[in-house]
């Protein structure tokens, strides 16, 4: 019987297949040093060294029926080896190999399947890195190996994972040997076909997703594979994953040629360069030689106009002393988020300056969104209520394989809403329900306000919408398209964060749809259609605040919860466009069967905002046909926000509350707070939502005056028409 774990494990490696599989490219190693625009420092390392990498091709094994033997090379072809690729009198084959016969003899000898290839590839490595030790101080500091130690994994996971990478290569200069250290995987199968099967596919991108995962710090992820005597080297960016053939390691014979010779000599030459290279062009965006853990510097360079003003380019130091400007980044404050195997991420700290709370987040976006900092000048701009406050921000790396790298400073803004209700169980579902109704508006009230300045988010998440003290900020600005003729200057934007103007207003159904979270992905998009609007977001924050509540009942109902089900993006679409037919049971399909007045009155109008046009219902049509347009509505929208408005400032002039009171989540205990009295209880319903008509035309005013609050522990409302069915069924019988 397969162990749980390796079983979840399978399963995670299959559906990493699935979703990377069709984004690889076979590439040239020529491509990869062009990319990394190091092709000149390669050729002058190439020709210098290339007398050490002849010699350690005399000493590779020959693997045979995957067991290692040694080969026979006649003096005639050493001759000819040596004299064709040695370089000078002092880089000299024979010497190389003097040197590397006094360091230890092989111990691969006899060895069987991937054992053998993991102890040869350590051995290789290490004469090479005891060859350049005793090279002059002067061509030490030309070549870096020594810097890194290596770490055999095959019989026992590498500490802080549950990966046994067969062997790992860290910097010698960490504290510790862990899986956030790790610069570097290596993974040895014995087989030696050119096609990579899926399992052994997935077992890699497996191990560079964790690193993806864990390491702050990533532009790209290199994993190096040994199948049989072959060498491949896979390089995971964001946007894709490259095979590179860097060619033999071993001989197939026992009595190898000088083709063969000079091409175990190359693919040394090749493992060992990117060995070399700094970690800004290995896979790094800063220094991690030292420390990846510690105080992170984000200094701005001077524009190159304007010398005495910063520039948005950033670059970032890592120390471990704490300076003034120093930002501490360690695993422990951490806040956790799903980093999926491709496409955008954020890696996202808590951290304290000054007494005060901040969110460092670390973005990486593709070239053709717009930057996450431009969005927040455009939304500071304009005036914009329930955004978070940005300290600093700053571009990192412009672009690295189609991504940027930008840095956000950002004020702390609390906690999504569904921890934020959680921490208020005492209060009761019902009183639950009011907060979670007034989030919704605040929620909508914000992209609305975007959208008349031109500015779509697109991307609302549970993650998205979050609550501190009584104050609810929409966050994750990522994905946000500016309206085509907008009102934003989009020029002197695009200037100052430089981006591509065109890729920021471009038509929404230029690009292919970007699809979040599904679970709170409107309809249309999820059966892909490109035309965007604000209603879609708006169907997001409904999906978002019922889910937060749905997720506060102590036994939430299983049956019939179809609507959050997840099973594919248009099955989702078709059983959501059900659920949301039946007005009087939709809500229950989510998992909320019972809730507040107001949370019934509220998602009952934005529903019908969403999805009645005309008095007719469209969600089915959303939900089969991806060509069909909703109308946005706006100015029912707007009517619907301003209603909302005007009978919370009644509400509080009658109470002789606050005038500001239109975007509190109302008169709620703190977090901290002792436990709730009748008092406190009766306080916490001071923010009262209209149950008169909205004004929009739609039926809700007729649900909302027969609804009344229901209780804790009051059953799901049922209509009459179940009620009689019921009875008939019981006559019958």
């Amino acid at each position: 019987m397969i162990d749980e774990n390796e079983a979840i494990k399978a399963k995670r490696r299959d559906c990493l297949v699935e979703e990377l599989g069709d984004y690889g490219e076979i590439a040239e190693f020529d491509d990869l040093l062009f990319k990394l625009q190091v092709e000149n420092e390669y050729k002058a390392f190439q020709h210098r060294f290339r007398g050490i990498f002849a010699a350690m091709a005399f000493r590779a094994i020959a693997y045979v029926d995957r067991t290692a033997v040694q080969p026979i090379i006649p003096e005639s072809i050493r001759t000819v080896v040596k004299t064709e690729l040695t370089c000078d009198t002092d880089d000299s084959v024979h010497a190389h190999l003097r040197c590397f016969n006094l360091y230890q003899a092989s111990k691969c000898f006899g060895m069987k399947h991937e054992h053998v290839l993991v102890q040869y590839i350590d051995e290789m490595l290490q004469m090479a890195k005891y060859a350049f030790d005793n090279q002059p101080s002067h061509e030490r500091k030309t070549w870096s190996m020594p810097q890194y130690i290596y770490g055999d994994n095959q019989s026992k996971p590498v500490a802080g994972s549950t990966h046994k990478v067969d062997y790992t290569i860290h910097f010698n200069h960490m504290l510790k040997t862990t899986f956030d250290t790790i610069h570097i995987l290596v993974e040895a199968k014995s087989e030696s076909s050119s096609t990579i099967s899926d399992a052994n596919f997935g077992q890699i991108s497996d191990y560079a997703h964790s690193l993806w995962s864990c390491q702050p710090t990533r532009l790209f992820v290199p994993v190096i594979l040994i199948h049989g005597v072959q060498l491949s080297l896979f390089i995971f960016t964001r946007d894709k994953w490259y095979r590179i053939n860097l060619g033999m390691i071993a001989y197939t014979v026992k009595q190898p040629d000088v083709d063969a010779i000079k091409s175990i000599s190359l693919t040394f030459n090749c493992l060992l360069y990117l060995l070399i290279l700094l970690p800004q062009k290995s896979g790094h965006f800063c220094d991690v030689t030292r420390r990846i853990w510690g105080e992170y510097e984000f200094v701005h360079r001077r524009d190159s106009v304007d010398q005495y003003k910063d520039s948005v380019l950033v670059d970032v130091n890592i120390s471990k002393d704490p300076t003034d400007s120093s930002i501490n980044i360690h695993s422990s404050n951490r806040i956790e988020r799903t980093i999926n195997p491709r496409g955008p991420i954020a890696h996202m700290f808590r951290t304290e300056k000054n007494g005060r709370n901040f969110i460092l987040k670390l973005a990486w976006t593709p070239v053709k969104q717009l930057p996450e900092s431009a969005v927040y000048d455009a939304l500071k701009a304009a005036n914009i209520p329930n955004i978070p406050l940005i300290i600093d921000s700053g571009i990192i790396i412009e672009n690295s394989f189609g991504y940027r790298v930008e840095y956000l400073l950002i004020e702390d803004c609390g906690v999504p809403l569904v921890e934020y209700l959680q921490t208020q169980m005492l209060l009761g579902i019902s009183k639950q329900s009011d907060i979670a109704a007034s989030a919704m508006f605040q929620a909508v009230e914000c992209i609305y306000s975007a959208w008349n300045a031109g500015i779509l988010h697109r991307d609302i998440t549970a993650d998205s919408v979050v609550v501190k003290g009584d104050q609810v900020r929409i966050i994750d600005w990522g994905y946000t398209k500016l309206v085509k003729d907008g009102p934003v200057d989009v020029d002197a934007l695009a200037t100052k964060w430089l981006f591509n103007k065109d890729n920021a207003t471009g038509d929404e159904g230029s690009s292919a749809p970007i699809i979040g979270t599904p679970l709170y992905t409107s309809i249309p998009v999820l059966v892909g259609a490109t035309q965007r609007s604000i209603a879609d977001d708006v169907e997001s924050v409904l999906y978002v605040t019922i889910d937060a509540l749905y997720k506060q009942h102590a036994n939430p109902p299983i049956d019939g919860m179809v609507g959050v089900k997840f099973s594919c993006s248009k099955s989702l679409a078709l059983m959501r466009g059900g659920c949301l037919s039946d007005v009087d049971f939709y809500r229950q399909s989510f998992g909320v069967p019972y809730s507040s007045e107001r949370f019934t009155w509220l998602t009952d109008t934005f529903r019908d905002y969403l999805f009645i046009r005309n008095g007719e219902y469209i969600g089915s049509k959303l939900s089969t046909q991806s060509r069909f347009e909703r109308t946005v509505e706006i100015q029912q929208l707007e009517r619907i926000l301003e209603q909302i408005k005007e009978r919370i400032q009644s509400e509080a002039r009658s109470q002789n509350a606050p005038s500001n009171t239109s975007r509190a989540l109302g008169n709620i205990p703190d977090r901290n707070a002792p436990p709730a009295t009748k008092h406190t209880l009766e306080k916490a319903s001071s923010l009262a939502l209209p149950v008169e008509t909205p004004g929009a035309g739609t039926s809700a005013t007729k649900r909302s005056r027969k609804a009344t609050a229901d209780k804790n522990t009051e059953p799901p409302r049922r209509s009459k028409r179940i009620q009689e069915k019921k009875k008939h069924r019981t006559i019958k019988k």
